[in-house]
This record gives structure tokens, sequence and C-alpha cells, in this order.
């Protein structure tokens, strides 16, 4: 019960520390963190996806980890390419899926 009590604690305290700034105008983030706000979306970003990409199921393996390194980078390729985000997701994705089913046929197991 006091676990559950400290979660919700904690949970309301980040709350009201992130939604203090969107009520009032007169409350600002500091200098210092307003410059670093920009790269929180991209680190986070990284901070999903490249466990993802590196340990699809949790170890790395690289009969796994090689076919989705070589997606993202295709997929990367082709959004910077064309700008296009949908283009670089869906050729990320028929590569992946391409390269999954080239080892599948060639007898490698995958999971």
């Amino acid at each position: 019960m006091l676990d559950l009590l400290a979660i919700a604690l904690s949970g309301l305290a980040t709350y009201v520390e992130r939604v203090i700034f969107l009520v009032t105008k007169k409350i600002r983030p500091p200098d210092r963190t307003l410059r670093f706000l920009p790269l929180v979306g991209p680190a986070v970003l990284g901070a999903i996806a490249v466990p993802g990409i590196l340990a699809p199921r949790g170890e790395l393996s690289l009969i796994e980890t090689i076919p989705a390194v070589l997606a993202a980078v295709v997929a990367w390729l082709l959004w910077r390419w064309t700008k296009q985000l949908v283009i670089g997701l869906v050729g990320g994705l028929l590569v992946w899926w391409g390269l999954l089913f080239a080892l599948s046929q060639l007898g490698l197991r995958l999971s």
C-alpha cells in the first residue's frame, strides 16, 4: 500500500511540475531549460527506437539485428532523399520484411 502511495504522490508531483507552466504565463521555465526543450523529442524517440532496433527481442542476435539496422538505414536514407516520412517508413518496412523473408527461406531461425 505504501508503494502505491509513493507512486501516486510522485505522479502528482510530476504532473503539477509540468502543468504549472501551461496554466500561468507568469511562471516560465529557466532559459537554460528552454534552450534544451527542442532536443527532448529526438532524445525520447532515440531511447524508444534504438533498443528495439539493436535487440528486437530483448537480446542481441545478428540474425534479428542486421535486418532491423539495415531497414532503419534505408528508411532514414529514403526520408532524407524524398523528404517524405511515409515513403521512408514504408521503404524501411519493405526492406525489413524482405530481409526477414529471405533469412527464413535460407532456413535461419528468427525466434
